[in-house]
């Protein structure tokens, strides 16, 4: 889309017609875009021009009444060259960090609170993509005989997160092997990340020989395993969805379930969300742009969050497209960067 297209009348009627929808989540008509406009014109010469900007892709006519809905790309003009972002005030600031304040005892309860935090300032679903846990310092771990043959593998991060992983191990392992593998990894690799834990020791491996090998190989074998597991993928922690559900055009277009059903595959999100941790910067997804089946009605504002300097999780809000972009953007940002700070300050020794 060539975002020079429009001229400046037909940009002052698209602005009207989405400001007005996002207010009243209504198709808009020319009769109230010649009201609440800017532009001193008609009905008649409004309706040429509102009739131009459907030829264009802008706005279209979803019944049969004179209103018009905006379209993805003309939200995506408007967000990219008519939506003034807001300037957050020192009140408002104040006030992100006061809603934001909690004891950080668990990093995920952090997240939990953060999220709910997020959706009640933009009256959307506010999100939060963990970091992965292999990418967390590793605090200390334990190994817990469950039978003959199955171990329980206790990991506790420098966050306070905890994983717990059913690992099977060969049947001449002792309890005593378990202990000191599990005082060996916690002496020598407390700090370190679960990925460096197990680099580390492959590659100690090659050095050592005697009774150090034969642990090594032990230990090497259990982390093998532990990796095996599909939990220390990221999670997408939620919270607001009563926001969606009020969505007035989701119930009248009947799509209220469908999109439900997108929050509940919850890994198709994460995917997308992933790659979103490229780019260090707030983004915008509309509509279609989001990529994912059922999301035609939503809106999706994201920023990257900070560890040690490292972009380690997203966060954001997904709401309906009518979504008033100017503060979401601006709240979306500044929270980043709060989270970002709390995760620094309370949890310095994961770096």
């Amino acid at each position: 889309m060539d975002m020079r297209f429009l001229n400046e009348r037909e940009e002052l009627v698209l602005r009207t017609i989405i400001d007005e929808y996002i207010d009243t989540s209504e198709p808009v008509g020319s009769r109230n875009v010649s009201k609440v406009g800017p532009l001193k014109m008609s009905p008649a010469t409004i309706r040429n021009i509102m009739s131009d900007l459907v030829d264009k892709g802008f706005i279209v006519q979803p019944h049969t009444s004179a209103g018009r809905v905006p379209t993805d790309s003309g939200y995506r003009y408007y967000i990219e060259k008519l939506v003034e972002i807001q300037n957050i005030s020192p009140d408002f600031m104040e006030d992100i960090q006061r809603q934001m304040s909690i004891d950080p005892l668990n990093v995920m309860n952090l997240f939990r609170h953060f999220s709910k935090k997020l959706g009640e300032m933009t009256h959307a679903v506010g999100f939060i993509v963990s970091p992965k846990m292999n990418n967390i310092a590793l605090k200390h771990i334990e190994f817990v005989r469950i039978n003959k043959e199955t171990v329980l593998a206790v990991i506790v991060a420098k966050t306070g997160m905890v994983q717990n992983v059913f690992i099977n191990v060969d049947s001449t392992i002792t309890d005593n092997d378990l202990v000191r593998m599990a005082n060996f990894i916690n002496t020598n690799y407390e700090g370190l990340s679960l990925y460096e834990v197990q680099h580390m020791i492959l590659q100690e491996l090659h050095n050592e020989k005697g009774e150090i090998r034969s642990l090594l190989e032990q230990a090497a074998k259990l982390s093998q395993q532990v990796f095996k597991s599909g939990v220390f993928d990221e999670e997408f922690i939620f919270e607001g969805m009563k926001y969606i559900i009020d969505t007035p055009e989701l119930r009248q277009n009947g799509r209220l379930i469908d999109v439900l059903q997108a929050f509940e595959e919850k890994h198709h999100l994460c995917s997308l969300l992933e790659g979103c941790m490229k780019e260090d910067s707030v983004q915008i997804f509309i509509g279609s742009e989001i990529g994912l089946d059922n999301t035609e009605d939503l809106g999706m504002v994201i920023k990257p969050y900070h560890r040690g300097g490292k972009i380690v999780g997203t966060m954001g809000v997904i709401g309906p497209k009518r979504m008033r972009y100017s503060n979401v953007v601006s709240i979306v940002d500044y929270s980043s960067k709060i989270i970002s700070k709390m995760l620094n300050d309370f949890y310095e020794g994961d770096k």
